[in-house]
């Protein structure tokens, strides 16, 4: 490890508790190594134990140029996390993140990689690429959850093919398959579908996302509300089913992913209107 990425000495014990608790509640390894990632480039930062850090430390840090507005909740979302088990454990009296005004998330809507996008994806020359690509546009697949993908996770069941993802916070959930991505899946046999290398078990959520990136011009994530979308108008717009395909906690979250066109909502009034008409007769 580079010492621009190492723990300070003061925060490793405290770090490395924090870390074994998360993993006590089954939070994925993902998120733990996104946390420690976010409470070191901090640490290194500020040059204090973590003892000492206070409410105004956090308030610069939170502050600090060029940081987006999602990035900015994520790390609030950290220190909450961080202090609120250090007070629990003793480690400190206080929490300096109480008190602090929540950062409201952003309003903007999020992209959903236009279908263009999605078959220029598809015609990529590598077989891997294109099959990442089907699993985030056609099944609505994290791309964290694609890269741990294996072939044994692949299982018919009575109605067809369907595969186990490996959802957020080691929740697992089923999807059902096309036949055609079910059979590429099954070409690529037992084990990892995505090998790593260097002794990796697979890639990492980050080669996944620069192979669809390089591929198509958009990231994993618009694939995802580009699934979202196609399965609400396919599904005459049963967001139930959606929130559960893509293994969402709240359904609010779900709808922030269906991308809303000024077509479909012509269609809309065009119905509302005919609905007047059909309505206004007595027989």
């Amino acid at each position: 490890m580079s010492k621009k990425n190492m723990m300070p000495e003061p925060w490793n014990d405290w770090v490395d508790e924090w870390s074994a608790d998360m993993r006590l509640r089954s939070l994925s390894e993902n998120t733990i190594n996104l946390r420690r990632y976010q409470i070191g480039a901090f640490a290194r930062h500020t040059g204090k134990h973590p003892g000492e850090v206070t409410a105004s430390d956090i308030r610069k840090w939170l502050g600090r140029k060029g940081l987006g507005n999602a990035a900015k909740r994520g790390d609030r979302c950290m220190f909450s996390m961080f202090y609120g088990w250090a007070q629990r454990n003793g480690k400190r009296f206080d929490n300096p993140v109480e008190g602090m005004p929540t950062i409201k998330r952003e309003q903007r809507k999020k992209r959903a990689a236009p279908e263009q996008a999605v078959l220029i994806g598809r015609d990529s020359s590598d077989p891997r690429t294109r099959l990442i690509i089907m699993l985030a546009a056609d099944a609505g697949l994290r791309r964290a959850e694609i890269a741990q993908v294996r072939g044994d996770d692949l299982i018919d069941d009575e109605l067809g093919w369907s595969l186990i993802v490996h959802g957020k916070g080691g929740k697992d959930r089923i999807v059902p398959l096309s036949d055609e991505l079910a059979r590429e899946i099954r070409r690529r046999g037992p084990g990892w579908l995505f090998p790593g290398e260097k002794g990796c078990d697979h890639i990492c959520g980050d080669t996944v996302y620069r192979l669809v990136k390089d591929a198509t011009g958009y990231p994993p994530h618009s694939l995802r509300r580009r699934f979202a979308t196609a399965a609400y108008i396919t599904s005459n717009g049963n967001v139930m089913a959606i929130k559960e395909l893509l293994g969402h906690e709240s359904l609010a979250t779900t709808q922030g992913y269906i991308t809303v066109s000024g077509r479909m909502l012509r269609t809309v009034i065009e119905q509302a209107r005919g609905y007047e008409a059909r309505g206004t007769g007595d027989g």
